[in-house]
């Protein structure tokens, strides 16, 4: 896992399969699905170490709470 560095940002789109191997990315145009099937695959990493499990958690919370 990549460690988080604020100076350097890097976007991927959500459906990409970048997303679905590198932790170290913001996602960009996340749906509920795919936030669903993100957080399957990065589920084992600390959200603190993986943007990806952070921004799907966030979204499914968000939902959720709607």
């Amino acid at each position: 896992m990549m460690p988080y560095a604020p100076e350097r940002r890097a976007f991927v789109h959500a459906n990409s399969r970048l997303a679905e191997h590198l932790c170290g990315l913001h996602v960009t145009d996340l749906t509920v699905a795919r936030a669903r099937r993100l957080q399957k695959i990065h589920g084992e990493h600390h959200p603190d170490d993986c943007l990806i499990h952070l921004a799907a958690a966030a979204m499914l919370l968000e939902h959720r709470s709607r």
